[in-house]
């Protein structure tokens, strides 16, 4: 009796340790868990890099959180592009890289590869299906990519952010390959400065958008959370409604120290 109650409080501790995937990811969740308003499915992974939630049935994330250091700001390790589906998913709700194969959009990162050029294991991470959204070219590698480029050169000076980034899904979205992935009609990203409280939100519609400033993009975060149904959490005293001005951002500046650090 005694070895089976052991072996019964053994069961349920190890099922406490691997079941909150929000629990092991808190490194990343420093104001809590992000809450969808609708009543979707949905499935967290976590990572080291980052947590994502994914919706079971569109196979994209609803969103992405992780933290962005000063340090993991300059990365050494370049691109696998070893793009594959994530174990962490049930094996019916998983997107695969060849339902884009010929579908005209890209695996779009939510999570980009490059911010986790500080390790093998979280470059590799970054290239999950889990991580993955289908992204217009036009939008992936130019605009998209250089707020990408400003949020690393942001933290490179500030120091810890804390990101959120996710998909706009529309009631009934277009899907690509086998698998019905659906094509989000917008992106967003919220970012929050662990240090000052301050937030700053952007979105972008699914379509080309040539490098240029960012101002144009910018919006509040109210605006973020009515579009993406969800309620972020945020620094105390966050200003959910405002659009303050863009933080300075030394892109060359950060490129330069990177480049410095991994001669």
């Amino acid at each position: 009796m005694r070895l089976l109650l052991w072996l019964g409080l053994l069961l349920l501790s190890v099922h406490a340790a691997v079941a909150d995937p929000f629990a092991d990811c808190a490194e990343h969740l420093p104001f809590g868990v992000p809450k969808p308003s609708g009543g979707a499915s949905a499935t967290p992974v976590c990572h080291k890099g980052y947590i994502a939630l994914v919706d079971n049935v569109a196979l994209v994330p609803r969103w992405v959180a992780y933290r962005l250091t000063a340090k993991h700001a300059l990365g050494c390790l370049g691109r696998t592009n070893n793009f594959h589906q994530d174990e962490a998913l049930p094996p019916a709700h998983r997107a695969k890289p060849s339902d884009y194969e010929g579908s005209g959009y890209d695996q779009g990162h939510l999570a980009p590869a490059d911010d986790y050029g500080w390790s093998i294991e979280t470059v590799r991470e970054s290239f999950s299906m889990a991580n993955m959204a289908p992204q217009l070219p036009g939008l992936n590698r130019n605009q998209w990519k250089r707020l990408e480029e400003t949020v690393r050169a942001w933290a490179w000076k500030r120091g810890d952010l804390i990101v959120y980034v996710g998909t706009v899904l529309s009631a009934h979205p277009k899907t690509i390959g086998a698998d019905h992935v659906a094509v989000p009609v917008k992106f967003w990203k919220v970012v929050a400065d662990l240090k000052t409280g301050d937030v700053l939100a952007f979105e972008m519609p699914q379509k080309a958008i040539k490098i240029g400033k960012l101002e144009p993009w910018e919006v509040t975060v109210v605006q973020v959370e009515q579009d993406a149904g969800l309620q972020l959490p945020l620094p105390p005293h966050a200003h959910e409604n405002a659009k303050p001005a863009l933080w300075t951002a030394d892109l060359k500046g950060r490129a330069a120290a990177e480049k410095a650090k991994c001669q």
